[in-house]
């Protein structure tokens, strides 16, 4: 059993393939950089459907997972190129290899609804996407992509996974920001001093060890072809108490300092997603340890340092 993933060196990615390695599956990369793998496929360019449409037909992946995209870049034009266009290449490679009776898994997001009102919580895969950002605009467009595929009779599920957090995350997200800042402070790298936004909002967050899980799950589920499927725990936690349980840890005598350079343009005060769906496909919720994930991330990080 043969899977292919997109992203198979980010942060989902390398957890992923992880994760299906110890299923027992034999796990296939592509990207442009070149890595020391023999299963991994280097291509000069994501948008080249002759270069992708050659790997999938030769490899004849049982499942592929289109992991690949982009969350914070300074150049707008490398949202759409990475996050929509990559992803319409893939879908057009699978078409013209023949190789359409793969499952086929796109990762999009939560960002994709935008800002919601407290009526509209929790979010629903029924909710009108409003993306604000560019980041949400591109990843929706790659989701509108997938569910035309879908029509197409190619089986494609569309995931929008909530915040995700686990060893190896990205550093600008929050909770790793904080976590890099209390591990700095801990080794006497920097003064107790931790510098953040807004703590007063609360957000969904799903560890990524549940994430590939679902993931695995959804795409060998028929019943959840050519749907939209939220992927989170349904429940919102304040950022304050993250950043509390992080310094309760350390044991350091930690100083909180707002600054304004790390607030949003938009902040949104509340953000989690309705479970319901994801339930009625697989049978079972899941719930955040927040405690086991956030040592899992400081014991990382402090293993690094």
């Amino acid at each position: 059993m043969k899977a292919l993933i997109t992203g198979g060196g980010g942060f989902c990615g390398r957890h992923l393939s992880d994760f299906l390695i110890g299923q027992g599956v034999e796990v296939h990369t592509i990207g442009t950089r070149k890595r020391e793998n023999p299963n991994h496929h280097r291509i000069s360019d994501i948008t080249s459907i002759g270069e992708l449409s050659e790997i999938v037909r030769k490899l004849k992946p049982g499942y592929i997972f289109h992991l690949a995209g982009i969350s914070q870049t300074t150049d707008p034009i490398e949202y759409y190129h990475v996050n929509t266009q990559y992803a319409v290449a893939l879908l057009s490679a699978i078409e013209s290899s023949g190789i359409t009776d793969s499952p086929i898994l796109l990762a999009g997001t939560s960002a994709e609804y935008g800002k919601v009102t407290s009526g509209q919580l929790p979010i629903k895969e029924e909710t009108v996407p409003k993306p604000y950002s560019h980041y949400g605009i591109s990843k929706l467009s790659q989701t509108l992509q997938g569910l035309a595929a879908s029509h197409k009779n190619i089986p494609v599920v569309i995931t929008r996974p909530f915040n995700i957090i686990g060893p190896g995350m990205p550093p600008h997200l929050v909770v790793q920001s904080f976590a890099t800042q209390i591990v700095r402070i801990s080794n006497k790298q920097d003064i107790p001093v931790i510098h953040t936004g807004n703590l007063e909002s609360s957000r969904d967050f799903i560890d990524v060890s549940d994430l590939v899980k679902i993931f695995w799950d959804l795409i060998r589920m028929p019943t959840a072809m050519g749907e939209v499927v939220n992927v989170c725990t349904g429940e919102g936690i304040l950022i304050r108490q993250i950043l509390e349980k992080l310094i309760e840890w350390s044991g350091e005598p930690i100083e909180v300092s707002q600054d304004s350079k790390r607030m949003k343009d938009i902040e949104i005060d509340a953000h989690y997603g309705c479970t319901w769906k994801m339930e009625q496909l697989l049978g079972y919720r899941v719930s955040l340890n927040l405690e086991k994930s956030l040592k899992r991330i400081l014991n990382h990080l402090q293993n690094l340092s």
